[in-house]
C-alpha cells in the first residue's frame, strides 16, 4: 500500500489565520499585537530591520524645515521691540533773550570804563568761563530703564523706558547748556580744564532724581562752586525741587520733559549762585 506524502512548497508561504496575511506583493504585514499594516514582519520577536516614512510625509518634513529656516512661521518671527529711548533736553534759546540783562555784568578781569556821548561811564566785564565737573548720581540712578518711585524706600523700572545715554553724562550736558543759555558765556567746560581756562567751577551730587506714580518729580542736590584749581569754596548749597507732570506709564516722554524741566531749575539756581559769586559785588 503507497501512503502518499504532502509536502509543502517551499515557495508557498505559510499563512496563521490569527495574525498574519498576505499584501499583494507577498510580503508578511501583522495586524494583530499592536501592529501596523505597512511594516515589515518580525522574526522571533525580534524589531523590524528598518524604518522608512512615505514620501509625501518625508517631503512635508522637508518643507516644513525650510520654512521654519527662512522664517516664514509667523511664531518664529523675532518680536518687534516696543522700547523707546529718551535723552534729557536742555532749555530752549528763548529763554536767554528772556532771562534778565541787569545780571550781564558778571566776570573777572579790568573793568574798563566807557564814556558814553553824554559824559556818562558804563563798565563791561568779560564774560565768565565755566567748568562743570562730573555729575554724581546716586546708585539706583545707574540702571538704564526710566526709574518710578512708587513708595518712600521703593523704585520701580519702567522695561521698555530707556535712557538713549548715562543719565550722570546727560545731566551734566543739559546743565552745560543751560548755562550756557542763562550766563553771558559761550565758554563752558566739562570734566577736564586747566585752573587758568576758567573762573569759577561748578560741582553737582544728585541724591533723588525720579518720578512717581503720580506723575510728581522730584530733583534733590548738593552744589558747590569751587575757586579755579579747588583751592576755595565760594559759595554752596543744596536744592530741593518739584515738578507735576503726566503719569509716567500713560506718557513716558512727558514724564521724561518733567525731568527736563527740573534739570532746568536747578540750572537757574546755579546761574543765579554764579552771578553771586563772580559778579562785581562778589565777595571772595
Amino acid at each position: 500500500m503507497k501512503h502518499e506524502v504532502k509536502t509543502q512548497s517551499p515557495t508557498t508561504p505559510r499563512v496563521k489565520a490569527e495574525g498574519r496575511m498576505k499584501n499583494a506583493s507577498g510580503a508578511r504585514t501583522f495586524l494583530s499585537a499592536g501592529g501596523l499594516a505597512g511594516w515589515p514582519a518580525r522574526k522571533g520577536g525580534q524589531e523590524c530591520r528598518s524604518f522608512r516614512l512615505p514620501v509625501l510625509a518625508r517631503l512635508l518634513l522637508a518643507l516644513a524645515a525650510g520654512l521654519s529656516l527662512t522664517g516664514c512661521f509667523g511664531f518664529l518671527k523675532p518680536a518687534k521691540s516696543t522700547a523707546r529711548h529718551f535723552v534729557l533736553t536742555s532749555l530752549p534759546a528763548a529763554e536767554s533773550a528772556a532771562a534778565p540783562r541787569a545780571s550781564v555784568a558778571v566776570g573777572i578781569g579790568p573793568v574798563k570804563p566807557l564814556v558814553a556821548a553824554d559824559g556818562s561811564r558804563r563798565y563791561l566785564r568779560a564774560s565768565v568761563p565755566v567748568g562743570i565737573g562730573p555729575v554724581k548720581l546716586a546708585a539706583y540712578l545707574f540702571n538704564t530703564s526710566f526709574a518710578v518711585r512708587i513708595g518712600t524706600n521703593e523704585i520701580d523700572y519702567l522695561p521698555s523706558v530707556l535712557w538713549a545715554e548715562r543719565l550722570d553724562t546727560g545731566l551734566q550736558r543739559v546743565l552745560a547748556a543751560d548755562l550756557a543759555t542763562l550766563l553771558p558765556t559761550d565758554q563752558i567746560r566739562l570734566s577736564a580744564w586747566q585752573s587758568v581756562d576758567v573762573s569759577v567751577e561748578v560741582y553737582i551730587a544728585i541724591e533723588r532724581f525720579d518720578v512717581d506714580a503720580r506723575g510728581q518729580g522730584v530733583l534733590v542736590a548738593w552744589w558747590r562752586l569751587l575757586s579755579p584749581g579747588g583751592d576755595k569754596t565760594l559759595k554752596a548749597g543744596d536744592s530741593r525741587l518739584t515738578r507735576q507732570g503726566p503719569l509716567p506709564d500713560a506718557d513716558p516722554s512727558g514724564a521724561v520733559a518733567t525731568l527736563s524741566d527740573l534739570a532746568a531749575d536747578l540750572s537757574r539756581q546755579l546761574a543765579q549762585a554764579v552771578k553771586e559769586t563772580t559778579g562785581p559785588h562778589a565777595q571772595h
